[in-house]
């Protein structure tokens, strides 16, 4: 699989990040917007808005 680099952040004295603008664009994120965190069985981390269903 080709990765390409999209961009880096660093990480804040809390742990906080700062979403780059083209991880933010390419996600669709908005400010307020939650986003998920997922592991896959190689333990790589995969970041994806999250979709909440209201009922």
């Amino acid at each position: 699989m080709i990765m390409k680099l999209l961009g880096t952040s660093k990480t804040s004295t809390d742990n906080k990040i700062t979403i780059v603008k083209d991880v933010a664009q390419k996600l669709n994120i908005k400010q307020g917007d939650i986003i998920a965190f997922y592991e896959d069985e190689k333990h790589d981390i995969i970041i994806k808005k999250a979709v909440l269903k209201l009922e």
